[in-house]
Parts: structure tokens; C-alpha cells; sequence
């Protein structure tokens, strides 16, 4: 074989043959048209099955609910250009055009465009039915549904999502626009131990939680889910240091919030009962006002939320009031012992405070008490010590008070 392709004669007969098969599929129909040259031959047609009808309408303001879907083209002309079609296979439509058309059902002529100009295009059927409907535009909010919340770390709770933007637009026909019931996004929180930040693809569903394939605009939203670590309320307090100047008295102290939240391991924060912010310094106030005490972060908690506490005094001029036959109390008796006041059994007090707390305040709410828990028998002087409501100074008349020790005698011990 390869010595035919390098004979020079072999190359020649075979190049010859060729441009005369070219030569007679160009000429075809010009020796066909000429007596006693070639036999005659007739047109050849060729058929286009199930050709996808296109339909031209405007597209912003309708959509397409119901057309006919295809139709069969047959072709009809010379041979050579049969075959050409077949071989090149030109880029070709079959359309209809509703373009100018508004909603309702139309039957039009159908149109074809791109089949070269030498062949005969018949299309059956002929016309073709197409319905359109307006197009409306609703607004949806976007659901986000967790996946697997119950899975999250131990201890920790997932919050409220937060979605951006927070509503999607759907615009289809009015009929399918109708159906649509909610929009949602999937994310999965499985083993979650932190804030979790996903970018999710919105899908639209039904009444009946079928899917509806429609694109949302936009149809993806950023999403934010909290996940909350182990937390729990503590109380926050502020002491006192010094003294107010004179004349002045506290009327009232006021922590805002009085609780704020610690987050942090269980074993941690379980073991606070509250939280120390600082000292307010007596010396330094001559009047009311609010004061903002940033809050320590006690070790091991790893944030407390709110940061910052304001801390509001309130004070007013120092009025005194007499508190007569105050009860005593004695505290710290020891076993097998007796303890007697040796004089009357309540105490005088003044109190000073603002005028509003001094006037409401009443005997039940103050607790005068000696304690002897480091007394042995006999004849002692014990301060007279006093609780009573915040805010509130109390000074005894009296501030010692004289008690006598006796030990109980055991019957039969000095026998």
C-alpha cells in the first residue's frame, strides 16, 4: 500500500476522480436541467422530527404557562442542497412570535428563520397555541431551619439566627407566584461551639412542604446563628469606704443592672455567688450622681456581659431620730451558763439618715445584741453592737452594756 501512495501516476488517477465527484454534486442541478446530458431527477426532502418550538414574548412582565413544545419541519428542494444541510447543519429556528401579545391564550402561525434560502420549509402543524399569564413579584421572609441543634457541644445553647438580608422577592406567573408559602435556608449546627457564619441558598416551598422550583432574588443569604456557652446570672455588689461628709447621708444606692451574666465553663461559673466591683469612696461624694464601674472578669469565665454597671447614689441631707426601749439581745452563751442584763433590758439608739428613711424606720427592723462568747463567770461590760437597714448610722446612749456570768450548779457535784 504504501508504494500506490508514493507511485506518481497512483496520486494523479486518485486526485482526478475526486475533483470529478466535486465537480458533478456542484453542477448537479445545472446537467440535470440540460436534455440528453443526465437522466431527470427529482427533488429530495428531508424531515426534521419533534424541532423545539421557541416562543418570542416579553419576558419582564410574562411568562410562558402552557405552549406547544414542538413541531415537525420538512424540507424540500435540490438534492445538493439537502445534503449539504445534513452535512453543515445550519443554525436554524422555528418560532412563534407574542411578543406584542398580552395575557390570555394566542394560536399563531408558527415562523422559521436560519434554513437556507434554496429549500421549501413546511411545518406541521402550522399553528401553534401559547398561553401567557402576567407576571407578579411577592416578598418573602427567609426561614432559617437548624439542622441538628440537639447535636451542638455540651452546655451549650444555640440562639436566635440572624439573616441578611431578611426578606426575598419571587416574581413568576400570578398562578405559580400563588403557591409559593415560605422561603428557607438549611444550616446544619452540628457540634457547634462558636458563632457560626454561613452563606446559604434559599429554596421555596409549598403549603404542603413540596418544593417549588423558582429562583429567589437573591437566592442566597448570609447567616449568623449565636452559640451561647454555658451561663448564668450573678448579682454584682459595691462596698464602701470612708465616710460622708458631715451633714450628708445616703439615701439610696442603685446598681444597674444588679445582675449581669458570666459565660463560661459549668465547673467555673457554678461556683460564683457574686461579684465584687470595688469600693465607693465615701470621702469623695458631696452629692448625688451615677458613677459607670466597669466589671471584673472573675478567673475562668471568659466573658460577662454587661461590661459596665452604673452605680447611682443618691443623698440628702442627715436628720437623727431617738429609738427608745430597743430589745437586747444577748448571743455567744456557752453551755451549762446564765447570763443576766444587770440593768434594763433595751437600749436607746439614735439613728441618723435622710429624713424619708429615719421617719419610716421602725423598731422590728433593727437587731441590738452583746455578744459573750469569750466571757467566763462573773461581771463584764459588752459592747452593745446593732444591725439595722442600710444607709442608716446608729449611735447607742449607751454604749456598753453591764451583764453578770453564772454557771450552772450540777446537783450532786459538791457532794
Amino acid at each position: 500500500m504504501d508504494r500506490l501512495f508514493n507511485s506518481h501516476w497512483f496520486v494523479k488517477i486518485i486526485s482526478f476522480f475526486i475533483a470529478l465527484m466535486l465537480f458533478t454534486m456542484v453542477n448537479l442541478d445545472d446537467l440535470t436541467s440540460q436534455p440528453g446530458v443526465l437522466p431527470t431527477i427529482s427533488p429530495a426532502t428531508y424531515t426534521l422530527e419533534e424541532v423545539e418550538l421557541s416562543v418570542l414574548y416579553d419576558e419582564e412582565n410574562y411568562a410562558v404557562i402552557d405552549q406547544t413544545e414542538s413541531v415537525r419541519v420538512n424540507l424540500r428542494g435540490p438534492q445538493s442542497e439537502i445534503m449539504l444541510f445534513q452535512l453543515t447543519r445550519p443554525t436554524y429556528e422555528v418560532f412563534v412570535d407574542v411578543s406584542e401579545r398580552e395575557e390570555g391564550v394566542h394560536t399563531l402561525n408558527v415562523q422559521h428563520r436560519g434554513f437556507p434560502e434554496e429549500l421549501t420549509v413546511s411545518i406541521v402543524p402550522q399553528f401553534a397555541r401559547v398561553e401567557l399569564q402576567e407576571k407578579q413579584t411577592i416578598s418573602l421572609p427567609v426561614e432559617v431551619e437548624l439542622l441538628h441543634a440537639e447535636e451542638v457541644t455540651e452546655g451549650y445553647t444555640v440562639g436566635t439566627p440572624i439573616v441578611n438580608p431578611i426578606n426575598v422577592d419571587v416574581r413568576a406567573a400570578r398562578s405559580i407566584v400563588s403557591q409559593v408559602d415560605s422561603a428557607k435556608v438549611f444550616i446544619d449546627v452540628a457540634g457547634a461551639d462558636k458563632m457560626i457564619e454561613e452563606t446559604g441558598r434559599v429554596t421555596l416551598y409549598q403549603a404542603n412542604g413540596e418544593e417549588i422550583e423558582l429562583e429567589p432574588e437573591p437566592s442566597v443569604v448570609d447567616v449568623r446563628v449565636p452559640i451561647t456557652s454555658p451561663n448564668r446570672e450573678v448579682p454584682v455588689r459595691v462596698g464602701r469606704e470612708g465616710e460622708l461628709p458631715e451633714g450628708l447621708s445616703i439615701q439610696e444606692v442603685r446598681l444597674e443592672p444588679g445582675e449581669v451574666t458570666v459565660y463560661g465553663p459549668l465547673e467555673i461559673i457554678d461556683q460564683l455567688q457574686v461579684i465584687e466591683l470595688g469600693n465607693l469612696n465615701l470621702n469623695e461624694i458631696t452629692e448625688s450622681g451615677s458613677y459607670e464601674w466597669q466589671v471584673p472578669v472573675p478567673p475562668g469565665v471568659e466573658q460577662v456581659s454587661p461590661e459596665v454597671v452604673t452605680v447611682t447614689v443618691t443623698v440628702d441631707q442627715e436628720q437623727e431620730r431617738e429609738l427608745a426601749n430597743v430589745p437586747i439581745e444577748i448571743v455567744g452563751l456557752a453551755d451549762g451558763q446564765t447570763a443576766t442584763l444587770a440593768e434594763a433590758p433595751t437600749a436607746v439608739l439614735i439613728a441618723y439618715g435622710t429624713a424619708e428613711i429615719v421617719e419610716q424606720l421602725d423598731i422590728e427592723d433593727i437587731q441590738a445584741y452583746i455578744d459573750i462568747s469569750n466571757f467566763q463567770e462573773g461581771e463584764h461590760e459588752a459592747e452593745l453592737q446593732i444591725n439595722g437597714p442600710s444607709n442608716v448610722r446608729f449611735q447607742p446612749v449607751q454604749a456598753t452594756i453591764p451583764v453578770i456570768i453564772r454557771n450552772d450548779v450540777i446537783e450532786g457535784e459538791n457532794e
